[in-house]
């Protein structure tokens, strides 16, 4: 994994003599192995290199020919086919394969590469800049562009050193940051976009077009029977989870001890096995004191410890960080509001850091499709007239869980349909009534009714890639790639043709992976109903820091974020109440006012 950097001066205006330095100061951080910067009158680009093996380590980059100059943050999967395609050497690096595919289909070469990759091209004969994003946008890539330059980079950062001031806040991000929400391509900065999954951008004759490659289609497969279907997604999980190996480094995962991190451990533990290699598993666990209330993972996470022999087990309990240590810090590293749980994520890391660990994989995205629960498929089965199907599966829910018919009946067919002419009340007491009113008819919080086309939305827009490329970035900050398979493209597409009833097959929930996963799995794990918190203790961490919420929301050095964007008399907590959902939106509303704080401090406008 690298990060890149580019700008062009579309005036042909010199590039400033000191525009070098500022790129190694800004970007320093992610020059792991290395920073390479190549510079012509008004243009540059740079390469900052995280080296995942020895082709990477012996290779140059930017890679400079004598008609192209390219800076690649790439990992390709379909090395053998562009080798055959293109003549290039068996063994070059990925970025020496980039350059083999664009000089034999140019432009259209995203169309033949396979694989996670953000990268730039600049063509010196055309004087034409092109970018690309691989098609779920697994790596971040941000852009500005103004009538004067051109400017992109693996980080906003590097975007906010160049381009002009003052810099805009953009009030957007605040509804994405509470509920997801938003243009997948806006940032906090107005002036700064994301390049999202999927898409090609050029800047040709000082003007920028972008153009959607890819769009998210089913029809490629067809199985008559279940076990078809079943087994087909076990080989996609096999073939996402080993085809991201390809590094020389310790491989390591985030082992939560539910479904969907289990299922990757298990699987990924096996591939590690026949190479003879361990695989380091990192997993938050309450500490020795801890509130009575209060439970872990550790029996599940443990099931899979036992189950996976060359497994090497370790438990963060991230008692030296506390919920609000830090805030802008993970906001400088993640470029984005920090979600609540943002302290175990960065102790999880710095504990597979301490490993040296290469490349670590997640669970991440499996419960959006993957391992999606099913809620309304029996309800629009039955609406569709597919009585006998929905009766089917209704009594092997009765067998399972021991309930009349009737009641299986009551849950899945009148609750849902009940569920379904209610209209959801939207509500937003923790923000400014004003404020929330701008933006709450563009909002949607109505439970998912129809997964393929909620699934097919978030990836055709680029919101599917959004937290991946976040994830890839901050590890990359602790020296390790990011691998999350449940999202892979062609796991992606076949989904999209998966029925619906396999998803609450046998009487279960999420039945669909459980079922194509019974051999890998222990049962203890892959059936269980349970699902516990990722930061377990996340509740007494909050109680705990009551003084300090208060001391925040009551705070003058606050005043700008609470008066304009959240709302004070909205945050009240019944800290008696452990299951207080105004919990997290204390959390974060303490996060977004010392975010807002420090920008405003920084020198953004902030309407």
């Amino acid at each position: 994994m690298s990060a890149i950097f580019g700008i062009i001066h579309k005036k042909r205006n010199p590039l400033a003599p000191t525009a070098v330095q500022l790129i190694s100061k800004v970007l320093q951080h992610r020059a792991i192995d290395g920073m390479e910067v190549w510079q012509d009158e008004y243009i540059a680009l740079a390469h900052c290199k995280l080296a995942m093996n020895e082709a990477e380590r012996n290779q140059s980059m930017p890679l400079v020919t004598e008609s192209l100059v390219i800076t690649a943050d790439i990992h390709l999967d379909n090395r053998s086919f562009l080798v055959q395609q293109t003549g290039a050497p068996a063994l070059c690096a990925d970025i020496v394969l980039l350059q083999y595919a664009w000089q034999k289909w140019q432009q259209d070469c995203v169309h033949y590469l396979e694989g996670e990759f953000a990268f730039c091209i600049w063509d010196k004969v055309r004087q034409q800049c092109f970018l690309a994003t691989d098609p779920i946008g697994f790596r971040s890539l941000y852009y500005y562009d103004a009538p004067e330059a051109f400017i992109c980079c693996s980080e906003q950062k590097g975007v906010e050193a160049f381009r002009p001031s003052p810099a805009k806040f953009n009030e957007v991000s605040l509804i994405e940051y509470y509920f997801r929400q938003s243009c997948p391509a806006a940032t906090y900065d107005a002036d700064i976009w994301t390049l999202t999954g999927g898409n090609t951008l050029v800047v040709a004759n000082g003007v920028m077009t972008i153009r959607k490659y890819w769009e998210p289609r089913g029809g490629k497969y067809r199985f008559r029977k279940d076990t078809d279907w079943q087994e087909c997604l076990k080989e996609l999980i096999y073939e996402a989870v080993s085809k991201r190996l390809s590094t020389d480094k310790p491989v390591g995962i985030t082992l939560s001890g539910g479904l969907d991190s289990s299922v990757i451990a298990c699987v990924l533990a096996r591939v590690l096995q026949e190479k003879n290699q361990p695989l380091y598993a990192f997993s938050s666990i309450l500490p020795d004191i801890h509130h009575p209330e209060e439970e872990d993972e550790r029996a599940y996470i443990d099931v899979i410890g036992r189950h996976c022999p060359n497994l090497i087990q370790t438990y963060v309990t991230a008692t030296s960080y506390g919920p609000f240590d830090g805030i802008l810090a993970a906001f400088e590293r993640d470029e984005t509001f920090p979600n609540a749980f943002y302290y175990m994520d960065h102790a999880i890391l710095e504990a597979a850091k301490e490993k040296q660990t290469g490349l670590l994989y997640t669970g991440f995205g499996g419960d959006h499709w993957v391992s999606w629960k099913g809620t309304p498929v029996i309800y629009n089965m039955v609406k569709r007239g597919r009585l006998v199907g929905a009766l089917r599966l209704m009594k092997q829910f009765s067998v399972k869980e021991r309930k009349k018919l009737s009641q299986i009946i009551k849950r899945e067919v009148f609750s849902q349909a009940v569920k379904h002419r209610k209209e959801e009340q939207v509500k937003a007491p923790f923000l400014q009534d004003l404020f929330f009113q701008k933006y709450s008819r563009e909002l949607s919080f109505s439970a998912v009714d129809d997964i393929t086309a909620h699934m097919v939305d978030k990836l055709r827009s680029g919101r599917t890639g959004l937290i991946p490329a976040m994830l890839a970035k901050r590890n990359e900050r602790f020296g390790m790639e990011s691998a999350v398979p449940l999202l892979d493209k062609k796991i992606m597409e076949f989904m999209i043709d998966v029925p619906a009833h396999l998803f609450v097959k046998g009487g279960y929930k999420r039945s669909f992976i459980r079922h194509a996963m019974k051999d890998i799995v222990p049962a203890t794990v892959l059936w269980r109903k349970d699902k516990g918190m990722y930061s377990p203790d996340y509740i007494s961490r909050i109680h705990n820091h009551v003084n300090y919420i208060k001391e925040v929301v009551h705070s003058d050095k606050h005043n700008m974020a609470f008066q304009r964007y959240l709302s004070r008399d909205g945050l009240s907590i019944d800290y008696s109440n452990r299951k207080d959902t105004a919990i997290i939106r204390a959390n974060q509303s303490v996060i977004a006012s010392e975010v807002l704080t420090a920008l405003s401090q920084k020198g953004y406008l902030i309407s």
